[in-house]
């Protein structure tokens, strides 16, 4: 079955109470980015870990995702891209102290994620800049035994499912690489979920967003007609096993209602 997951810092900067309001509203694991006792995964020493850790044993929770930075840096900036590659080694050590696999990560900034009426630039253009630049991430993941989870994400070159599909062949593709998939960020840059997306990623699935829709419900899915829980056993059906992460609800009281939203879809399919 799918693991309820949430972005604690959007739930309280507290992360003792992240968790345990998180618990109580139905969700058994976290997706750990900022609001750590006013630290990031990118800030955060083993002194701090260690207390996460004793947090999360409290509320009998797992971390399911580190929800890293890596990647949303300029690609020719050299001292962004630099401090990004040392961001993954410390993720790695991360993934290992929280038992996970999982590290979202992106595919470099969109150059024309500011003006939209530029339109989204053609990935084909900078296919290769992105392998050469992402490659030595690659046997770093390897041997730590974890996978860069892309995320599709407009403000990146990576927005829809088949621009990531591009990303991951381009890598070589391989367990060490997957796809974080968003759903809603691959409608806003055009893509249908349903078959569409999907079919560019699947079975390289690792983990799921789940934003809400305008009335600031689960389903349906954007202004379609599809229901999380149709994609969630198209899912099951091929073989995922991860978690699906509440995020940007709006306020923590939505970021609950959402978990518990969520939380009632997935029993509903048992």
């Amino acid at each position: 079955m799918i693991d309820v997951c949430v972005f604690a810092d959007e739930v309280s900067k507290d992360f003792d109470e992240a968790v345990k309001l998180s618990v109580e509203a139905g969700a058994n694991t976290l997706e750990i980015r900022g609001g750590i006792w006013g630290k990031s995964v990118t800030t955060i020493d083993d002194d701090d870990v260690k207390r996460m850790q004793d947090v999360l044993t409290k509320y009998d929770a797992k971390v399911a995702v580190i929800g890293s930075p890596f990647g949303k840096c300029h690609h020719d900036n050299q001292d962004e891209y630099e401090q990004h590659l040392r961001y993954f080694d410390r993720m790695v050590e991360l993934a290992h102290a929280f038992d996970t696999r999982v590290i979202r990560g992106f595919a470099f900034w969109n150059p024309n994620r500011r003006n939209k009426e530029a339109g989204r630039p053609n990935i084909d253009d900078y296919i290769d800049m992105i392998a050469e630049k992402l490659a030595p991430i690659v046997p770093v993941a390897e041997s730590g035994n974890v996978t860069l989870s892309f995320e599709n994400e407009g403000a990146t070159l990576a927005g829809t499912c088949e621009e990531t599909r591009k990303v991951i062949d381009a890598l070589g593709g391989g367990p060490a690489l997957s796809s974080c998939w968003d759903v809603n960020n691959g409608l806003h840059c055009g893509e249908m979920p349903m078959p569409d997306g999907y079919a560019q990623i699947k079975g390289l699935v690792t983990h799921v967003h789940v934003k809400p829709n305008r009335d600031k419900n689960l389903n349906p899915i954007g202004a379609t007609n599809i229901t999380y829980e149709d994609l969630f056993q198209t899912l099951l059906d091929d073989g995922f096993s991860g978690a699906a992460s509440i995020e940007h609800w709006g306020s923590p009281e939505l970021m609950l209602e959402g978990v518990r939203q969520l939380r009632a879809a997935i029993d509903g399919m048992s």
